[in-house]
């Protein structure tokens, strides 16, 4: 029998595409002498697979987060017998007695964590697990006994923070709504498996800590952005009340710290991410680093006839991360330079929201005939290779895919000096500071001046760097 390994996503494979997506897709197809299983926790139950899977994949567990009002909707309670046996069986009076100590015991590490150690909490996390598979999520969640000493421990676990008068019942109703959905996880039970190995320090790395202090299972965890930044720099623009923005930040911060203390080995894909490691506490001898890579003989370069107006192209999916918003605004700058410029962007929207906010952008800059947004490609060393400029524009990445992918193809690359870019890129590119639209304006500005055959130049040496 082959070993067989759990792997976790979240918000990714095989569901949504993106960089921790190819990643996931280039692991499960080079090692057929693995089986795997995919925990994939999801926005929704309604995504479709945007991969095929290998065959050596044997199983995909969707756990969707919302689109659902009880998780049993999309549960693993089958027969319904089941999950109706566990129903009744979620009385007030179990709840009060076998979960509420649970919950207040992970609320205290959660909001206080000074007054838990890390071992405690992720027992306290196994208990909660072991409660959900006996017991129901969502009735349990619900209870008037939940929301009672939800509402108590809100109040006084912070007095030190925020005066208890500021605390609306509107905002404790939001946390613990947020709450229930972030912990449907911890009700899904752990396959049995050789390894599990997360994709993020992250909610989807619960299982690999639980497995680990249940089962004895090891686990390893893969870095690719730093998740707890990202949370950071998520929570800060998505959610306006600072009760709420603290109590999402402390559940992060828990989480990662989980993640990072019970992991067997931690391996990010840069050696930038091992300093907010090492920042967490993670022991140096626990951390290796792996880099991503890509195909030299699929992404190589190609002789494209030039072309009849500059091009700047850029590729990712479209969310505040990828920094587009960013771009926009250089691309007004770069026109009063070269007036027929012309930005593509590929990758499809996965924040319509911010799509949205990128659209009226152009509108307000009057860039409808400069940018184009061109959607998904499934020939990204084409595009790559007909750019005359290759720009990046993230406020946080890993080790990118794109700048290996256009570096392979010999692009001259600008991108913002986030994460391991500057890993990557060395000196074979123009390197500029995250959500800095004039200094993002005038390194394509430097390179467009450039001739072709120096841009050229400039793409060789980051073939070979």
């Amino acid at each position: 029998m082959k070993p067989c390994i759990l792997l976790t996503t979240e918000g990714t494979y095989p569901f949504l595409g993106g960089g921790v997506s190819t990643w996931c897709h280039e692991l499960t197809q080079q090692m057929p002498e693995i089986d795997f299983k995919i925990l994939a926790i999801v926005a929704n139950p309604y995504l479709s697979q945007q991969y095929p899977l290998s065959t050596n994949v044997t199983q995909v567990l969707k756990v969707p987060l919302w689109g659902m009002e009880d998780p049993i909707e999309y549960g693993w309670r089958f027969p319904f017998s089941r999950a109706l046996k566990s129903k009744i069986a979620t009385t007030g009076g179990t709840i009060e007695r076998q979960f509420i100590p649970l919950f207040e015991r992970l609320l205290t590490g959660i909001i206080a964590p000074e007054r838990l150690d890390i071992e405690t909490l992720g027992q306290t996390f196994v208990g909660i697990h072991e409660y959900f598979l006996r017991y129901d999520y969502h009735k349990t969640m619900m209870s008037i006994e939940v929301w009672e000493s939800f509402q108590k421990l809100m109040v006084t676990g912070w007095q030190s923070q925020i005066k208890p008068d500021l605390i609306t019942i509107g905002e404790i109703t939001e946390t613990l709504k947020l709450l229930y959905r972030l912990f449907i996880p911890l009700h899904v039970p752990i396959p049995p498996v050789d390894l599990i190995h997360s994709s993020s320090a992250s909610y989807c790395g619960l299982p690999g800590v639980i497995g680990k202090i249940k089962y004895g299972i090891p686990y390893l965890l893969t870095e690719h952005g730093i998740n707890i930044r990202e949370q950071y720099l998520n929570l800060r623009t998505g959610i306006p009340s600072i009760f709420v923005r603290r109590f999402l930040h402390y559940l992060a911060g828990a989480v990662v710290k989980l993640n990072y203390h019970f992991a067997d080995l931690v391996a990010p894909v840069c050696s930038y991410n091992t300093r907010w490691e090492q920042w967490w506490d993670v022991p140096p001898a626990r951390i290796k680093v792996i880099y991503n890579g890509a195909d030299p003989e699929k992404f190589k370069p190609q002789d494209y006839p030039p072309n009849s107006h500059p091009v700047v192209m850029n590729m990712g999916l479209i969310f505040a991360l990828k920094g587009q918003l960013t771009l926009i605004e250089a691309a007004a700058i770069v026109r009063d330079k070269f007036p027929d410029v012309e930005f593509r962007l590929y990758g499809k929207p996965s924040d319509m929201d911010y799509y949205a906010r990128c659209q009226a952008k152009v509108k307000e800059y009057k860039l409808e005939n400069t940018i184009n947004f061109a959607g998904f490609t499934s020939e990204p060393w084409r595009v790559y290779g007909e750019a005359d400029i290759v720009a990046m524009s993230s406020i946080s990445e890993g080790f990118p895919y794109a700048v290996i992918e256009a570096m392979l193809c010999e692009a001259a690359i600008v991108s913002t000096d986030v994460g391991g870019v500057s890993e990557a890129l060395g000196n074979t590119g123009l390197l500029v500071p995250a959500n800095q639209p004039i200094a993002l304006a005038e390194a394509i500005i430097q390179l467009l001046s450039l001739t072709r055959a120096q841009r050229i130049d400039l793409g060789k040496k980051s073939r070979i760097n």
